[in-house]
C-alpha cells in the first residue's frame, strides 16, 4: 500500500523496560479511515504500544511514521496530529468542566466554542460545575471531548467503554466516526472485544509484547504484521 494512504507505519517497534520487553519487534501499516482494535491479555502490551504512539514513551528499538512524521525525530509533529485518551480522566478537578474545554483548546491553538463541545458529552447544564463534584462517568465524557475538539488524525483509545452510560458510549461511536469521516485512523485497546468488533475494521492480538495474530473485520481493509524476528 502507498506510503500516503497509510497512517500507521511500525517496523520492528520495541520497548523495554530493564530486562523486561513490553513491546516487542511489532510491525504492522494501518491504512487510513480505518479502526483497529488490539486485544491480548492484561499485561500483553497494549497500553505501552498505544503510550508509544503517543509519545508518551520513546521505543528502544524500530522505526514508527504517524502520517508520515517520525515518532522519535518529529515527536512535536506526531503530537499536532494525534489524540490520546487514557484509561484515566484527563481533566482538572479544581476547574469548571467549561474551563476544561477552553484550556484544553487552548493548549492545542484550537479555536472552539466551548458550549458545543460540552453540549457533545451530555455536560452543557453542568458546565459551571468543578469537575471535582463530577461522576468518573462524566470525566470520561468530559476527557473524551477534550480530544475531540482538536480534530485529530489519529485518535489513541485506552478502555474507552469503560464506566460509560448509554449516552457515553454513543459519544464514543461519534467521535470515532468523526474521526474516519476525516481519513483519520483510531486504535482502541479493550477487554469489550465485542463491542470494540462492532466499531473496528482491522483486529490485532498482542500476547507477551509481541503481534501474534492480525484479522480484517472487513473485506475492504488491509493490515500488514510481522511477528518477532520478521516471520510472517
Amino acid at each position: 500500500m502507498p506510503a500516503a494512504e497509510l497512517a500507521v507505519v511500525a517496523d520492528g517497534l520495541t520497548r523495554r523496560f530493564g530486562l523486561v520487553s513490553a513491546v516487542r519487534d511489532v510491525t504492522l501499516s494501518l491504512p487510513r479511515s480505518s479502526v483497529l482494535l488490539v486485544i491480548g491479555p492484561n499485561g500483553a502490551g497494549k497500553t505501552t504500544f498505544l503510550r508509544l504512539l503517543a509519545t508518551a514513551l520513546k521505543p528502544t528499538a524500530g522505526r514508527v511514521a504517524v502520517f508520515g512524521a517520525d515518532l522519535v525525530r518529529e515527536p512535536d509533529a506526531v503530537r499536532r496530529v494525534t489524540a490520546f485518551v487514557p484509561t484515566g480522566p484527563t481533566t482538572y478537578d479544581g476547574l469548571t468542566a467549561r474551563e476544561n474545554i477552553e484550556f484544553a483548546a487552548a493548549m492545542s491553538g484550537t479555536l472552539v466554542e466551548p458550549q458545543e463541545w460540552l453540549e457533545r458529552a451530555g455536560l452543557a447544564e453542568v458546565a459551571h460545575r468543578p469537575v471535582r463534584t463530577f461522576s468518573q462517568g462524566m470525566k470520561r465524557r468530559l476527557t473524551m471531548a477534550q480530544a475531540w475538539l482538536r480534530k485529530p488524525a489519529l485518535l489513541l483509545l485506552d478502555e474507552p467503554f469503560s464506566g460509560l452510560d448509554a449516552d457515553g458510549l454513543r459519544l464514543v461511536d461519534a467521535l470515532i466516526a468523526d474521526v474516519k469521516s476525516r481519513d483519520g485512523s483510531v486504535i482502541l485497546c479493550t477487554h469489550e472485544w465485542e463491542r470494540g468488533k462492532r466499531l473496528s475494521d482491522l483486529m490485532i492480538t498482542l500476547a507477551g509484547g509481541r503481534l501474534v495474530e492480525s484479522t480484517s473485520l472487513v473485506s475492504t481493509t488491509h493490515v500488514e504484521f510481522v511477528t518477532a524476528r520478521g516471520h510472517r
